[in-house]
């Protein structure tokens, strides 16, 4: 019994031995690629509150939701691009009477467009998002990462004096996709990038 553990040890102490020597010759660096983002659509949320407006003679619910939609189609954008939310509206917890609408555009133009039906009093706009296409994360993206992190790994080399040998280990550390994301009046979002990191041996 005590030779079987006396030779696990030694096998044990052997391979933490040849670990630290692969250790000791290799260069681990990351490579990374630009993943092409395509926008499905730009969505924001307006709440209609008049209880919560400043001016005198409030005007009912239905009477400014009116006058809201016919300025809608004042400036050449469709009623339908507009979808009530009773639900989220409830989230706000503005509990007298009003509604919040989520409006959805492709275009920049129809997004600016209707930012400016907001007043910041009666009319406010309570969240903007994109939502994005889905990712393909094809074999020139990956082959990129590789090839940047390739580059990477032949100037340490050079550097050390030692000559680049093979791929020991690739680790994709690509960040979930994500496809809806908040953003605050639509300021540009960090760019995304298919992440890898990847050991080389060094001779």
């Amino acid at each position: 019994m005590k030779k079987m553990i006396l030779a696990a040890i030694i096998l044990v102490s052997a391979l933490q031995g040849h670990a630290q020597e692969q250790q000791n010759h290799a260069i681990q660096v990351g490579g990374a690629a630009k993943i092409n983002r395509e926008v499905e659509a730009y969505l924001i949320d307006f709440a209609i509150a008049p209880e919560y407006g400043d001016t005198e003679g409030k005007k009912s619910f239905e009477d400014v939701k009116k006058d809201f939609f016919a300025k809608v189609k004042e400036v050449g954008l469709s009623e339908n691009q507009f979808k009530e939310d009773k639900l989220a509206y409830q989230a706000l917890q503005l509990f007298r009477e009003g509604g919040l609408y989520t409006f959805q555009t492709r275009s920049r133009d129809e997004l600016l467009t209707a930012a400016r039906l907001a007043n910041g009093n009666i009319i406010n706009i309570t969240a903007t998002r994109i939502k994005f296409k889905p990712v393909v994360k094809d074999e020139k993206g990956y082959e990129t990462a590789f090839l940047d992190s390739k580059e990477k790994a032949a100037k340490i080399a050079k550097a050390i004096n030692k000559k680049l040998g093979p791929v020991l280990a690739v680790t994709d550390l690509t960040q979930q996709e994500t496809t809806v994301a908040e953003t605050y009046y639509f300021k540009p979002l960090a760019e995304q990038y298919i992440y890898l990191s990847v050991s080389f041996a060094i001779e």
